[in-house]
């Protein structure tokens, strides 16, 4: 498989001209900014893929203002630049974020708010392939619309989709490290699982990125107090 210069692909595919043929969609209405948590860019270079996570729950009103951050991000970047391809829909799988039932739930993006989903959540273990991310507080599952995208955007939709899902993904892990959580990105869930307990059917419903998060964990105080 040859190798992908991700740091243009997002570039190339932000300047790149509309593609002939795709319908046009009305442009979104109006919304207010959301608030960016902090200096995202600090994050970006501080960032590193974590694990391991602290046994105490993740803070329910820090995914909330991630989650925020990454529509917004999206609806300012993205959506002009491609009006006709699907948003990236957010899936939370919780296992143990304050506020936040054990469950399924679906981040609104006309609400900005988290809805719980009539579906049963399954042990962690039993839908990812790296059992370390079944001890993650949260699994945030990005998927989208790729047979839309697919029909609008021909074969490129997938390219396309799978881009924008990732810049959702990473706006999410960026915001959650600045405000002092810890995670990895990752591939998700295993394609026959996320099938059978999920829906995520790989066309209306195609995974496209998952990010494990969690509180850090704290090491035992030193003589000085120091818990680093």
């Amino acid at each position: 498989m040859p190798l992908i210069d991700i740091g243009r692909l997002t570039e190339n595919l932000l300047t790149a001209p509309p593609v002939v043929g795709a319908p046009a969609a009305p442009p979104p209405p109006p919304r207010a900014t959301a608030a960016v948590p902090g200096d995202v860019v600090q994050a970006l270079r501080r960032r590193t893929a974590v694990r391991t996570w602290s046994p105490e729950p993740l803070d329910g009103a820090l995914l909330a203002r991630a989650l925020d951050y990454a529509c917004e991000q999206d609806t300012r970047l993205w959506q002009p630049a491609f009006p006709a391809l699907p948003s990236p829909v957010a899936a939370v799988l919780a296992c143990g974020v304050s506020g936040l039932p054990r469950g399924v739930h679906r981040y609104d993006t006309g609400e900005r708010g988290l809805k719980p989903e009539p579906r049963d959540l399954p042990p962690l273990k039993d839908l990812v392939l790296q059992l370390e991310f079944a001890k993650a507080p949260a699994v945030v599952l990005v998927h989208g619309d790729l047979a839309t995208a697919v029909e609008r955007y021909g074969v490129s939709g997938h390219r396309q989709l799978l881009a924008r899902g990732a810049a959702f993904a990473h706006s999410v892990w960026l915001a959650a490290l600045h405000e002092g959580a810890v995670g990895s990105v990752f591939a998700g869930v295993l394609s026959a699982a996320g099938r059978t307990h999920l829906g995520l059917d790989g066309a209306g419903r195609a995974q496209l990125l998952g990010l494990a998060l969690g509180q850090p964990q704290r090491s035992a105080p030193s003589k000085d107090g120091d818990t680093r």
